[in-house]
């Protein structure tokens, strides 16, 4: 939304609007797309109901799959691998989140095309640290003649409460942040409702480059093409279902005439009708042809391929299969360059400020090399490689703990380091009498048989 200013009226007047429109159709569209992601059947039946009358629901349950679920996390996979990144070490005590919350917020860009995280000090956790909230809803702010936001609004959602009178949001520019309540009172956060951070803490993330307007497309193609495969799957089931058991049909019988049916009823019909059972009409692997066709194209549409659980092709080489999976490749490639890299940029910059303003200056030093998509291993590959990059010096078994245990910090790597060591020092010290008893002298049995004196003969 367009801002004349960011006087505290101006901003409650555009809170305020905003709640009144909501946005509508965009809220409703990214709320729809979160719910097919997440795969919520309730949301999903919903649609369902208005493609059938009661009365042929009745009949069959509602058949949902979470199909974009599959899609966008088969897509959205630069941060699959974490990337390798240089930078002062002392940021990755505050970041042991960091690798899950950038998957997650590619994922959720992915889908929404245009997505947002929040980057927060958390001080009530053991060891301050910083944290990574998604944010779906949120409402930006711009200048008349700028393309990038000077503030941004989003509600605070409380997760234990069913029910909230009234919603509160907050507000945060480079210079201010405090809280708004939906009636338009303001909450203080600090004294003089200042940001401590000089910047805001938000990273934005689009997934097409910006032409028109600040809001990209999201995966609209996918979550349709979702939403037409569960009616499809309902329709197919009440199809088979009356394939199977076929539809009663009596000619010839007006309706005052009452019938009463049962396998151990006989049915006495009038002179000139007829009692049959109609079965549907239509091939149903035809039908489960063109689900797969529908499937087929948004996957294409998107640089996949499908691999479905039936007729799926015999194995092949990981060589084959990373040219199959070309174009995928050079997608996720072209994604880390043009929108990853500038996130990550920001978001060091953010961290720093953030850091800096609780006691923490970080040197400004700071690059990233994301990791090309790579098809799985197999245990022996796996070790060869890392066996190879050991011995050119390319890698160091700290990077080879921190593969293993993305998670783990920096202290908890040289805690694993230190126990690997000390367990070598224990196993040799074990080796050491046994290699002694392998060395030990042998009698010499010659000079024992001509009745010298024994001597020693060393192995």
């Amino acid at each position: 939304m367009v801002i004349e200013n960011l006087s505290q009226t101006s901003v409650i007047s555009a809170l305020k609007k905003q709640v009144d429109m909501i946005e509508s159709k965009r809220i409703n569209e990214r709320y729809t797309m979160i719910n097919y992601y997440e795969g919520m059947a309730s949301e999903m039946m919903g649609d369902i109901k208005e493609y059938f009358n009661s009365d042929s629901l009745k009949q069959v349950p509602h058949l949902t799959q979470n199909i974009t679920g599959k899609l966008i996390n088969s897509r959205a996979i630069v941060y699959k691998e974490a990337p390798q990144r240089e930078v002062d070490e002392r940021l990755f005590e505050f970041t042991n989140t960091l690798d899950s919350s950038m998957l997650q917020f590619e994922r959720m860009t992915y889908l929404l095309g245009t997505c947002g995280m929040l980057v927060k000090w958390d001080e009530e956790s053991e060891n301050d640290k910083l944290n990574y909230d998604m944010l779906i809803e949120f409402y930006p702010l711009f200048f008349e003649t700028d393309s990038k936001p000077v503030a941004v609004i989003y509600p605070l959602f409380n997760h234990e409460k069913t029910k909230v009178t009234e919603s509160t949001y907050a507000y945060w520019s480079d210079e201010e942040h405090y809280l708004i309540t939906q009636g338009g009172g303001k909450v203080s956060v600090n004294d003089d409702d200042s940001n401590p951070f000089g910047k805001i803490p938000i990273v934005f993330a689009h997934r097409h480059p910006m032409t028109t307007e600040w809001w990209r497309e999201g995966a609209s193609d996918i979550v349709t093409m979702n939403q037409t495969i569960n009616v499809m799957l309902t329709e197919m089931s009440l199809s088979m279902r009356l394939q199977m058991l076929g539809q009663p049909v009596i000619t010839g019988v007006d309706e005052e005439t009452r019938l009463a049916m049962g396998v151990d009823k006989p049915i006495l019909l009038p002179e000139g009708s007829g009692f049959s059972f109609a079965s549907a009409g239509g091939d149903l692997q035809k039908y489960v042809e063109g689900m797969r066709f529908l499937v087929d194209s948004v996957a294409y549409n998107n640089n996949l391929k499908t691999k479905w659980s039936q007729g799926r092709d015999a194995a092949i080489s990981g060589e084959a299969l990373k040219l199959m999976e070309i174009d995928l490749t050079e997608s996720v490639m072209a994604d880390a360059e043009h929108i990853w890299r500038p996130v990550e940029n920001e978001r060091f910059e953010i961290e720093r400020a953030i850091l800096e303003a609780n006691g923490v200056t970080l040197s400004e030093e700071y690059s990233v090399d994301f990791s090309e998509p790579r098809f799985p291993l197999s245990a022996s590959e796996e070790r060869l490689q890392w066996d190879w990059e050991f011995d050119h010096g390319f890698k160091t078994k700290k990077d080879y703990i921190r593969h293993t245990n993305p998670d783990a910090s920096e202290e908890q790597i040289e805690e694993i380091l230190s126990q690997i060591s000390e367990q070598r020092k224990v196993e040799k010290e074990e080796e050491a009498p046994e290699q002694q008893e392998q060395q030990a002298p042998l009698f010499n049995l010659r000079t024992l048989t001509n009745g010298s004196k024994v001597s020693r003969q060393v192995s």
